[in-house]
C-alpha cells in the first residue's frame, strides 16, 4: 500500500454510532444546569457531525449566547436564518437579543422593518418585534447624537407592564446611559409586586454602579425594606452568602467538584434573586445542608431529611423549610437565566 493511501485511509474517522446524540443529550443537560461552556463544547462537536439538525443548532446557539460569546452566536444566528435551519422566528428572537448585547441597534431597526412593512411577523411576535423596532430606532437616533444626556424619549425604555425579557433588553439598553429621565420608572418597579425579583437585582445593579444616593423601597419574596443603592454592598460581597459558598467549597472540593460547581451556580443565582435582602434562617449552616439535598435532587438520589439534618447538626424542621425554599428560588431564577 502507498503511502499517500495510508495518509488518506488514517484520516477517516468514523464516529461511535449515537456519538452525536450523546453530545447533544449531555450538551442540552450542561446548559440546562448552566454549565454554560461545557455546553458549548459538547454541542459544537454535535453540531459539526450533523449542521441540519434544528434541535441541535438551536441548543447551540442557546449555548453561545448563554455563555456571553455574542460575536460568535451572531454569526450562527446568522447563519442558521439564512440556511432556513430550525425555526425562523425563535432564531430571530434570539439574533435580536445578541445584536441588543452588541448595541447594534442599527442591525436591528434593518432586520425588524422590512419583516413589519411586507406584513411577515406572527401576531403572536408582533407586540414583542414592535416594542424592540421602536426601542432600537430610539437607542439607534441616540448613537447618532452621541447619547446626548439631555434626551429623553418618549417612549419608556422600561417599565412594569412589559415582559420580563423585555426589561431585561431595556436595562441593558441603559448601561451606559444617562438613567435620571428614567429614575422615577425604576424606582417603582422595586415595589412592583408583579416585577421579576431577578430584574429587581438588576435595577439595584444598575442604581448603584450610577451612584444613586437615595433611599427607595424594595419588596421581595414577602419582605418590604427602604435600602439606597450607594450604601448596600454588591450580591458577591455579602457575608452570608460568602460563608455558605465557603462551607459548599470545603465539603466537595476535593471529592466532587463538578456537583460543586453546579451548586456554586445555583447559590450565585439565588443570591442575585434574594438581594439585598438577608438570608433567612440566618444560620449558613442550614443553607448549606438544604443545598446539599439540592445535590442529591439533581441526581436522582435518595435522602432523608431527618438523617441529613442529624449528620450535620441542624434542625430537621429549618432543613425542610429552607430545602423548599430553595425549590421555589430556583424554580423562579431558572425562568429568566
Amino acid at each position: 500500500m502507498k503511502k499517500d493511501q495510508n495518509n488518506r485511509d488514517s484520516a477517516i474517522i468514523i464516529p461511535f454510532p449515537g456519538l452525536k446524540d450523546r453530545y447533544y443529550e449531555k450538551g442540552l443537560s450542561s446548559l440546562e444546569s448552566h454549565q454554560f461552556q461545557e455546553a458549548v463544547d459538547l454541542l459544537k462537536q454535535a453540531y459539526q457531525m450533523d449542521s441540519t439538525d434544528p434541535q441541535i443548532s438551536a441548543a447551540y446557539l442557546a449555548a453561545l449566547y448563554e455563555n456571553g460569546d455574542y460575536e460568535d452566536s451572531k454569526q450562527m444566528a446568522e447563519k442558521l436564518l439564512k440556511s432556513g435551519v430550525g425555526s425562523f422566528y425563535d432564531v430571530l428572537d434570539i439574533y435580536l437579543m445578541i445584536l441588543i448585547q452588541l448595541n447594534d441597534y442599527k442591525q436591528v431597526v434593518s432586520t425588524l422593518k422590512p419583516l413589519f412593512e411586507e406584513n411577515e411577523i406572527p401576531p403572536e411576535k408582533a407586540e414583542h418585534f414592535l416594542q424592540l423596532l421602536q426601542l432600537s430606532e430610539k437607542a439607534a437616533a441616540n448613537q447618532v447624537m452621541g447619547n446626548s444626556p439631555n434626551m429623553v424619549d418618549d417612549i419608556p425604555l422600561i417599565h412594569q407592564k412589559q415582559s420580563t425579557q423585555d426589561q431585561l433588553i431595556g436595562l441593558g439598553m441603559l448601561k451606559d446611559k444617562n438613567i435620571h429621565p428614567y429614575l422615577d420608572s425604576l424606582i417603582d418597579m422595586l415595589s412592583a409586586e408583579k416585577v421579576h425579583p431577578f430584574i429587581k437585582t438588576a435595577i439595584l445593579t444598575l442604581l448603584k454602579e450610577n451612584k444613586i444616593d437615595q433611599s427607595m423601597l424594595v419588596e421581595k419574596f414577602d419582605k418590604k425594606e427602604t435600602f439606597n443603592p450607594k450604601a448596600i454592598p454588591s450580591v458577591e460581597e455579602f457575608t452570608f452568602f460568602q460563608l455558605v459558598k465557603n462551607q459548599m467549597e470545603s465539603q466537595l472540593r476535593d471529592h466532587n467538584p463538578v456537583l460543586l460547581e453546579q451548586i456554586l451556580d445555583m447559590i450565585k443565582r439565588h443570591s442575585y434573586c434574594l438581594y439585598p435582602f438577608e438570608w433567612e434562617p440566618n444560620n449558613p449552616s442550614v443553607w448549606t445542608v438544604a443545598y446539599r439535598a439540592m445535590g442529591h435532587e439533581l441526581y436522582g438520589e435518595n435522602w432523608n431529611p431527618k438523617k441529613l439534618a442529624e449528620f450535620y447538626d441542624v434542625e430537621e424542621e429549618e432543613l425542610r423549610a429552607t430545602f423548599a425554599f430553595i425549590v421555589k428560588l430556583e424554580e423562579i431564577s431558572s425562568t429568566i437565566v
